[in-house]
């Protein structure tokens, strides 16, 4: 056999082994339908707005039924899906998505689970979602650098508890939540509660389900480790990385009187959700909580938290210590 031959071959071999690769990763029609199925009869039991879910799954139908759904790879069908749903409605939560180690956790019966300890690792090594804590005792300002995401878990409590007790003797609080994500409200409300005294709880968000009848008043903590700081002045700096729960804390906080808010508009994700496995290790986030302030059906859901001190292409830190300056140097009144 000649040199041009086997490399000929190779070629040949390395091309159908490539073609059959591709192939493998395609999902079916039937397993699309299943997905789509599982998908659309979620979002019809919890969105927690019936109007919207129902056309959520007439779009999906229509577009099932047309084959756009055919032929596809995992990824790519789950990127389709998301763009979908969001033509419709553009929900920043929603979304459809391909992970493994989600699905396989999901699907795995509760007992059989173990240890995550990948997400365990991972909360570590980002330090419960607490990066620095600095005071600066000439101003009496404390800096809380929190990029999160908001974890609900003991050790993350015990690092938001610690962060809070080295700010708890400064008269101004710098909350740095740009870059936060979100993840659980717990930890927004607990951050709160430290600048409220002990008995003087706050509504702090009001959650709205499908199902009105389930609708949860969120209230700051009364009680919280360590020492309190209800007379601190707080400035939250946001941004477009703000998200979920983090803008929670910026939302409530800001209705509450309780901070000024510096940065810029923030994400606005503004329905709590939960994952969902749907099949071949996709998954989806649907959304089945409306958080919104108390007494109102008014959120941060697609128009996110507008700044009280928007600071287009300057620094929102920077801008906060110059408001922090000013106010140190204004007489009393």
């Amino acid at each position: 056999m000649t040199i041009f031959r086997k490399v000929f071959f190779a070629s040949f071999y390395l091309l159908l082994l490539t073609c059959y690769a591709s192939r493998g990763q395609t999902v079916d029609r039937t397993e699309v339908h299943d997905i789509i199925q599982t998908l659309t009869n979620k979002l019809t039991e919890v969105y927690p707005f019936p109007e919207i879910a129902e056309k959520y799954e007439r779009a999906i139908l229509k577009n099932e039924s047309q084959h756009q759904y055919e032929g596809l790879s995992e990824d790519s069908l789950a990127s389709k899906l998301t763009r979908d749903l969001r033509a419709v409605h553009k929900d920043v939560h929603l979304r459809v998505m391909k992970n493994d180690e989600t699905f396989k956790r999901l699907t795995t019966p509760e007992e059989n689970r173990g240890r995550d300890h990948s997400e365990e690792m991972r909360m570590i090594k980002q330090n419960y979602g607490f990066q620095r804590v600095e005071v600066d005792g000439k101003t009496s300002t404390a800096y809380i650098d929190i990029p999160g995401p908001f974890w609900g878990n003991q050790e993350a409590f015990e690092m938001a508890a610690a962060a809070m007790n080295m700010a708890a003797y400064s008269k101004y609080v710098i909350l740095d939540i740009r870059h936060n994500p979100g993840g659980t409200g717990h930890m927004g409300r607990f951050i709160a509660s430290y600048f409220y005294s002990a008995g003087n709880e706050k509504y702090y968000l009001n959650g709205f389900y499908k199902d009105r009848s389930k609708d949860e008043q969120e209230w700051t903590y009364s009680y919280v480790p360590g020492k309190r700081n209800p007379n601190a002045k707080v400035f939250i700096l946001v941004g477009p990385g703000t998200g979920s729960a983090s803008e929670g804390l910026a939302y409530a906080m800001q209705k509450l009187g309780r901070a000024t808010i510096v940065g810029d508009t923030t994400a606005g994700a503004g329905i709590a959700g939960t994952f969902v496995p749907l099949k071949r290790n996709l998954i989806a986030f649907v959304p089945f909580k409306m958080v919104v302030a108390p007494n109102s059906n008014e959120g941060w859901e697609g128009v996110g938290v507008i700044p009280d001190v928007l600071v287009g292409d300057k620094d929102a830190l920077a801008v906060a210590r110059e408001l922090i300056e000013k106010d140190s140097n204004a007489k009393p009144q």
